[in-house]
């Protein structure tokens, strides 16, 4: 089979524990894209943190970020946007608040942050390290008089978080029951919950794109390793799980490669694709 995209997700496949690209895949990729492969980094990362790492690639590639909420070619422009409705969004911080967790949530570029208790000064500090190595913007959620002119049609993501982990199931399961038809709920790590519109994900995304390219599923491979790779790993002519992967998507997968930590991309690239 001869394949025309490949579909990357970041945390945890193409990047290492320490959040940087090895020298294996970043070569790896510049073959690819060399040989006219349509590169994709799809992440649930904010917009601009996906653009920034692009930087390292030397190359801009396509970009599916926000789990699927956007969708952006390789001149920067959008594709797709999938925006939260401000009652929604109330809800949600409402939510949150009522159950003591923490929660911020996105537009493209600004991580809009509630004040930072000691309880969740760690996320407060990931949130300054965020905008410091990545140029994200952080800023306080707006206050009531300009919640709603600030926030409409703007945010694409809303996350929860706690290191309760049977409290953040409880949560996912009301927000499912109470807004199920509204939303969509995934996470990418065992301590958060990603809140998007209804049939949002990374396989849409990819649907989106490969529509937009003229590319056929069966003409794709993607690779992941979260719940939020399972729908772009399923929708993929050749899905693949890295070895760290959840069990969950290695089921999905058709193929698992090595581990993010062994240039996992990099073995699949060289291997079926170029």
């Amino acid at each position: 089979m001869t394949y025309k995209l490949i579909a990357i997700d970041m945390d945890d496949t193409l990047l290492t524990h320490d959040k940087q690209i090895s020298r294996e895949n970043l070569e790896a990729l510049k073959k690819a894209r060399d040989a006219g492969i349509y590169v994709v980094i799809s992440t649930g990362r904010i917009y601009a943190s996906a653009y920034a790492y692009s930087e390292f690639l030397g190359f801009k590639p396509y970009i599916i970020a926000s789990n699927g909420a956007m969708v952006i070619d390789d001149n920067d422009e959008e594709i797709y946007k999938s925006v939260l409705d401000i009652d929604i969004l109330s809800y949600l911080i409402d939510l949150a608040k009522k159950n003591d967790l923490y929660y911020h949530f996105y537009s493209d570029k600004i991580v809009y942050s509630p004040e930072i208790t000691s309880k969740f000064q760690k996320y407060g500090e990931w949130n300054r390290l965020y905008a410091e190595t990545l140029r994200v913007e952080v800023e306080n959620i707006p206050s009531n008089t300009e919640f709603e002119s600030k926030l409409k049609d703007s945010i694409v993501k809303f996350v929860m978080f706690d290191e309760d982990s049977e409290k953040i199931k409880a949560v996912r399961k009301t927000i499912d029951n109470e807004k199920g038809d509204r939303l969509e709920t995934t996470s990418s790590f065992h301590n958060n919950i990603e809140i998007l519109n209804k049939g949002v994900n990374k396989g849409n995304g990819l649907k989106i794109l490969g529509e937009y390219l003229g590319v056929d599923r069966s003409e794709m491979v993607a690779i992941g390793d979260s719940e939020n790779d399972v729908e772009m790993v399923e929708y993929a002519g050749f899905g693949v799980a890295v070895e760290n992967a959840i069990d969950k998507l290695k089921k999905t997968a058709d193929f698992i490669t090595k581990s993010n930590m062994e240039n996992g991309v990099a073995y699949v690239i060289n291997k079926f694709i170029l």
